[in-house]
């Protein structure tokens, strides 16, 4: 805590005192506060993953336009497993820019009947830097849903669900998850509350060490409508 306060960091997040190493101030900011988080035993939110002084981030954003039928294996086992599927391609032209390290690339989601479909691509080679590493996939209707895939040297080693922060026992009756080349995910639709609902509310964090390192996108939250017009979930009356 001192660290982060004994400092000028503030000072960087405003337009009078720009410079060319903005973005490495920021990543050394929202370490220190990280930091408090650990020395103190819990967790870090994921909100400390992401620049404070934000740009607009560039991306190409496609919306479904069909649905999906996900084999989840975390391989690309087919070109069809998900054409059609909505897509989040943020403009990273490399793994390594402005001094911050990237390690997703783009995501892709679409619908089943009984399930939300979600892929995560990463930037060839990204992870093998990391021996430990944390997908955690937030998903929000009106509750929240997460899903935390553990990775230990490029494998999965551990797969958990939680439903308004409570952990789910049986994780593997409420969704699947799988890791190889990509991260594939799939949530059974009756784990939210949809009732009055119009669209889910999307975010995936890398983490590694405790901390996080990774977020898409950057402003951590993608709008994805429902509707059968979307190619998603009917819409559901509140009442």
């Amino acid at each position: 805590m001192l660290a982060a306060e004994g400092s000028d960091w503030c000072w960087w997040f405003g337009p009078e005192h720009s410079t060319a190493n903005d973005a490495e101030f920021d990543a050394l900011y929202r370490k220190h506060l990280t930091g408090v988080y650990r020395a103190l035993d819990r967790v870090a939110p994921d909100d400390l993953a992401k620049p404070i002084k934000q740009q607009p981030e560039r991306a190409l954003h496609l919306a479904p336009s069909e649905y999906v039928r996900a084999d989840v294996d975390g391989r690309d086992t087919s070109y069809f497993e998900w054409l059609g599927a909505g897509l989040y391609s943020p403009e990273r032209r490399s793994g390594a820019m402005h001094g911050r390290t990237y390690y997703l690339r783009e995501l892709r989601y679409g619908f089943e009947p009984e399930r939300f479909c979600l892929r995560v691509d990463c930037f060839p080679n990204a992870l093998a830097e990391l021996e430990e590493a944390e997908f955690r996939v937030t998903i929000q209707a009106q509750c929240e849903v997460t899903v935390t895939a553990k990775l230990s040297h490029g494998k999965l080693t551990e797969f958990a669900v939680e439903q308004e922060r409570l952990c789910l026992l049986k994780p593997s009756q409420a969704a699947e998850g799988a890791f190889e080349a990509i991260l594939e995910v799939a949530i059974r639709k009756d784990l939210f509350d949809l009732r009055g609902a119009t669209r889910l509310r999307l975010g995936v964090a890398l983490w590694h060490g405790g901390l996080p390192v990774d977020v898409v996108p950057a402003e951590g939250i993608l709008d994805v409508p429902l509707g059968e017009e979307n190619f998603a979930w009917p819409l559901e009356p509140l009442s």
